[in-house]
Parts: C-alpha cells; sequence; structure tokens
C-alpha cells in the first residue's frame, strides 16, 4: 500500500466535512483502546484538550461580559452622587470595565485560533485513524488470503477423505453380503458377536 499522507487525504472533496472524530461515537467503534497507537493517543488528547480549552474561553467571554455589564450599570446607577466615596469606586469601576474589555478582546483572540489549532489537531487524527484502519484491513486480508487457502485444501482433502471412506464402506458391505451368502445367517451371527469382543 502507498503511504497515505496528510497532503494527499485534504485533497479529497469530502475531508472537509469529517467530523471531529473524538465527538463521534462511531470513532470509539473504530479506534478501541486495544488498537490505538502512540499518534492517535497524541492527537487523540490534543484534540480532546482544545475542546475543553474552547468551551472554556467561550464560557470565560460570557463570564467576563456579565461582570462588565454589571460594572456598567453600577456606573450608570452612581453618576447622579457625586461625593468622594462614589468618585473614587466609580473610577475604580471604569478601570475594571477597561481590564473587562482587555480581557474579552484577548479572550475573543485566543477563541478565534482554536478552532483553526482544533481543525489540523483533528486532521492529524484522521491521518492516524486511516493508517491503522487500512493496516488492520491489509493484515486481515493477508489472514484471509492463507485461510482461504487452507479452507481450499481441506475442503479437497475432505473430499478425497469422504471418496475413501464411501468406498471401504462399500467394500465392507459386498464382501460381508458375500461372506452371509457363502456361510448363511446362522454362522454369521456368531462369527458377528465374536468379532465384536
Amino acid at each position: 500500500m502507498a503511504e497515505i499522507s496528510l497532503d494527499y487525504i485534504k485533497n479529497i472533496t469530502a475531508f472537509n466535512q469529517i467530523p471531529i472524530l473524538t465527538l463521534d461515537e462511531r470513532w470509539y467503534h473504530l479506534i478501541t483502546e486495544k488498537n490505538k497507537t502512540d499518534e492517535i493517543r497524541f492527537w487523540e488528547k490534543k484534540v480532546n484538550d482544545l475542546l475543553k480549552k474552547q468551551g472554556q474561553t467561550n464560557n470565560d467571554i460570557k463570564e467576563v461580559k456579565k461582570i462588565k455589564a454589571q460594572l456598567i450599570q453600577d456606573v450608570v446607577e452612581n453618576m447622579e452622587d457625586d461625593d468622594d466615596k462614589t468618585m473614587k469606586k466609580m473610577s475604580q469601576n471604569q478601570k475594571l470595565i477597561q481590564e473587562a474589555k482587555d480581557m474579552i478582546a484577548e479572550l475573543e483572540d485566543e477563541s478565534m485560533d482554536i478552532p483553526r489549532e482544533l481543525a489540523q489537531a483533528n486532521h492529524q487524527l484522521i491521518l492516524e485513524t486511516i493508517k491503522v484502519c487500512y493496516n488492520r484491513m491489509n493484515s486481515n486480508k493477508e489472514d484471509v488470503e492463507v485461510l482461504e487457502k487452507w479452507i481450499n485444501a481441506t475442503r479437497l482433502k475432505l473430499k478425497k477423505n469422504l471418496l475413501i471412506k464411501q468406498d471401504k464402506e462399500d467394500v465392507n458391505t459386498q464382501i460381508y453380503g458375500y461372506m452371509h451368502d457363502i456361510l448363511g445367517a446362522e454362522m454369521m451371527e456368531e462369527l458377528d458377536k465374536l468379532n465384536e469382543q
């Protein structure tokens, strides 16, 4: 079999429609713990880590946006008050709002990189999965060919042995028949008893 490369499979139109493998239950039937290679384990972990990171980043963005909204609401509610304590709190809130904006921008930048990294890791996992599956199928094919030869040879031997068996049974029937005709029933009965002992 020719070596399967990422460049080769990327040129196949259907390649981009393949889902994240570790989210597909069928993948776990295809790649069991028993037949996972080190490469598959590495890329599986990488894909799962990136999925977790993507989920965590999205949650963090929501949380920071919620906090920012609360801070803005607090600033709006206290705009009328101009005592020192309120002014100090508003100044602090404005600083926190800016930090929240910066954090949201940073998290959103990070969240935009994750899908690309996730796709790359999934592509590698797809490649390694294809290699393992084709190696197993090719190995099984070789075994099937060996077994097919053995079955055909055994089938031929079985046919020969069945013919030999049938021939020996026919000869025995013929011998017994002639003996029965010559010696008679009573004599054959006594000889059969003796022969069975």
